[in-house]
């Protein structure tokens, strides 16, 4: 997932990390876009780092750190398969350049490790760390319907699953809908002029991926993603419904809490919906990965 996760470094295993070098490192989005996003391809040439799809990185931002810390880790969801990018040895995130706003004096600051990845070079080495977790994974039945819903750089996770899909399974026969919301049109990573990895799967017959753009792109509108699921309700339901989906949630936290609001129209009421959801959870057919 790939904007900078808050976590609790403590948590991860740093003490043996890996050597990358930048390979490529090029926009997805446009001058106009709301934030600038990159594609980093990156090289590990040891043969002891092997992932999955669904799985992060851990990248290691050089000094100055924070007063009290040793080092500064943020965590990105690969976005390639396991067969890479091009080759095992390549595998590309998504990088969202952050700033933050000082809660007591207002002003903004960059994100270290978000700019730090932005603004290096071709060549340039970075220290990783992981794999770490395994948020999704792709059901082993190939009848299984998957319903992604996405926001922001979330959509990393979910072009690593449905590349593996189309080019390394068995002829897939379960629908697959991916619901991404953004607030312009370059805002559709992997959806845009820039970079359309996603739109090659388009013409697949059970594959559709369902845009939805902000109404009010100048202002922070997390309602288009839960707009676009109530225009296909019909279809979302019938998802909702079938035993055999597996429901996935990237992105963003403040949009992904719309999605509760339009799945309770949907269904018709909160308490149902939440009913639902619970029982889709407990059935191990729920799966998020939410940062703020």
């Amino acid at each position: 997932m790939t904007d900078e996760f808050n976590i609790q470094p403590s948590s991860y295993d740093i003490s043996s990390p890996f050597l990358a070098m930048i390979v490529s490192s090029e926009p997805i989005t446009g001058k106009n876009a709301e934030a600038e996003v990159r594609q980093l391809i990156l090289n590990i040439p040891d043969p002891s780092f092997v992932y999955v799809e669904g799985q992060s990185i851990g990248i290691l931002a050089p000094p100055p750190y924070d007063f009290g810390n040793d080092h500064h880790l943020r965590l990105y969801s690969i976005a390639s398969t396991r067969k890479g990018e091009g080759n095992r040895t390549e595998l590309a995130i998504c990088v969202r350049r952050c700033f933050y706003i000082d809660e007591v004096s207002g002003e903004q600051y960059p994100g270290k490790c978000s700019n730090y990845l932005c603004d290096a070079g071709v060549g340039d080495k970075l220290q990783i760390t992981g794999p770490y977790g395994r948020h999704f994974v792709v059901p082993r039945n190939n009848t299984t319907n998957m319903l992604m819903l996405g926001t922001g750089t979330g959509i990393a996770p979910f072009r690593a699953f449905i590349k593996h899909v189309f080019e390394e399974e068995e002829e897939w026969q379960g629908k697959i809908r991916l619901f991404y919301g953004a607030r312009s049109g370059m805002d559709m990573l992997y959806m845009n002029d820039l970079n359309d990895d996603i739109s090659h799967y388009y013409d697949e017959a059970t594959f559709r991926a369902i845009e939805a753009l902000s109404s009010r792109p100048a202002f922070d509108d997390p309602t288009a993603l839960g707009n676009k699921l109530e225009e296909n309700a019909t279809e979302v339901w019938e998802l909702i419904q079938d035993p055999k989906t597996h429901v996935y949630v990237a992105g963003l936290r403040k949009p992904a809490k719309a999605l509760d609001t339009a799945l309770s129209h949907i269904a018709g009421s909160k308490e149902r919906w939440m009913r639902i959801k619970r029982e889709i959870y407990q059935d191990g057919r729920w799966s998020e990965h939410l940062y703020d």
